[in-house]
């Protein structure tokens, strides 16, 4: 018998602790060292007894919680893990406002539909409801390839002239989010990514695509653990 993950349920490890995403009730928890090491051995089949980090934690808590789950096979997907990471400082994402000048056209209007529509998915149906949207955008039948950075390029500023124009701030998520649903409809491979780090706690969102952060810094990767990659979700190596 080995454990997954509840298929709301995302982790990764910055440092000596376990960091956990429940995408359901939108909201991070900092898990114990202790804690930390016997989930991962259980996710990994080291481990099938109880967890020895809380006399009030077992496994059976765990699967009655929907955290994990019974399963014939090993996990299968990749935990990103930074035992060592110094994190990196506060990030301060903004558009660039000179891609205000960018002519309003079709490409923009979809772009701010497609925004707008991520922003209700996320206001009105919970960020759950907004990655389930994400991976039923990818077709599995379907081909995808890495586009050129000329294409990536062009997809953003198209994207920050219709964040320009949207009524409210659009953040870092919305934006990601927007421009890879745009890029799956163009068979590009082009995935959401969330890192966060503890000491201090900090969450960003960006796009990554075949390996570098498309418009934002390369640190990031380095320094945050990836606790989010959907929908080409990586496997174990």
């Amino acid at each position: 018998m080995y454990y997954h993950l509840a298929d709301h349920v995302y982790i990764t490890q910055f440092r000596d602790e376990l960091i956990l995403l429940d995408t359901k009730q939108d909201r991070y928890s900092i898990c114990l060292e202790s804690f930390s090491r016997s989930l991962m051995n259980l996710l990994e089949g080291k481990s099938r007894g109880s967890l020895n980090s809380s006399p009030n934690i077992s496994v059976k808590n765990l699967i009655d919680s929907n955290i994990i789950k019974e399963a014939s096979i090993p996990f299968p997907f990749g935990i990103d893990c930074k035992p060592h990471s110094d994190g990196v400082a506060n990030v301060d994402w903004a558009l660039p406002l000179e891609d205000a000048t960018v002519s309003f056209n079709g490409k923009v209007l979809k772009a701010f539909m497609t925004l707008l529509r991520v922003n209700f998915c996320i206001k009105l149906k919970g960020f759950y409801a907004a990655v389930q949207l994400l991976k039923k955008a990818r077709r599995k039948h379907e081909t995808y390839h890495i586009p050129n950075d000329e294409d990536l390029s062009e997809l953003a500023k198209i994207i920050n002239k219709a964040c320009l124009i949207y009524p409210t701030r659009t953040k870092c998520l919305e934006w990601a989010m927007t421009f890879v649903l745009l890029a799956l409809e163009q068979k590009w491979k082009c995935n959401l990514e969330i890192g966060v780090q503890n000491y201090p706690f900090l969450a960003h969102a960006w796009v990554e695509c075949n390996g570098k952060v498309v418009m934002d810094s390369q640190d990031l990767r380095k320094g945050l653990s990836i606790i989010l990659n959907e929908p080409f979700r990586r496997l174990k190596s």
